[in-house]
């Protein structure tokens, strides 16, 4: 093989490689964290509000030890009728909510986080809003008739799909220039 050929090889490995990496960079600015909840009820069956979905959220702040919570999804039930979850609620509009996750224990701030819900429950259409309570050591819901509960997130570990792109590229490159030179 030329030597032209061999720098081009090179060339291009590093170029595809590079961009895979580059664009994994800015690819890592969301985390995934799988949430789940359930908070029992002061009514006499003793029902819970539960809930389960995904947080998005920035990549974790060094400084603060917490992620800004970005969007959610799932859904939350309440007296065996299932809620969809529709979208985060920005910072300080329902409960003072602040939308951090923190890293360590505990999970959510005395604020917490709020999201909107649709259902076709007797509540219809309305705000959610899960905290931490330090008084209670434990969490709840703003404004639901619930005692305090569980509350946990289980952080997602998902491919970089631009990495593997990169690689995928790289490797077919390579495979080709190696069977050019066969020919």
């Amino acid at each position: 093989m030329k030597l032209t050929t061999k720098l081009s090889v090179v060339f291009a490995s590093s170029a595809i490689a590079f961009t895979g990496v580059s664009i994994s960079s800015t690819a890592q600015a969301a985390q995934f964290f799988d949430f789940e909840y359930a908070f029992p009820t002061y009514d006499a069956d003793g029902t819970t509000i539960s809930a389960q979905g995904t947080l998005t959220t920035t990549d974790l702040d060094p400084i603060n030890q917490n992620y800004r919570i970005l969007g959610i999804n799932g859904t939350r039930t309440v007296k065996g009728i299932t809620e969809t979850i529709i979208g985060l609620l920005a910072p300080r509009t329902y409960g003072n909510n602040d939308n951090f996750l923190n890293a360590n224990t505990p999970l959510l701030t005395t604020n917490g986080f709020s999201y909107l819900v649709a259902g076709d429950g007797e509540d219809g259409q309305g705000n959610v809003n899960v905290f931490y309570s330090s008084f209670a050591e434990g969490y709840a819901e703003f404004s639901s008739d619930v005692d305090f509960g569980n509350f946990s997130v289980t952080q997602r570990s998902t491919p970089e799909p631009y990495t593997l792109l990169g690689t995928m590229l790289a490797v077919s490159f390579g495979w080709w220039m190696k069977r050019k030179q066969i020919a």
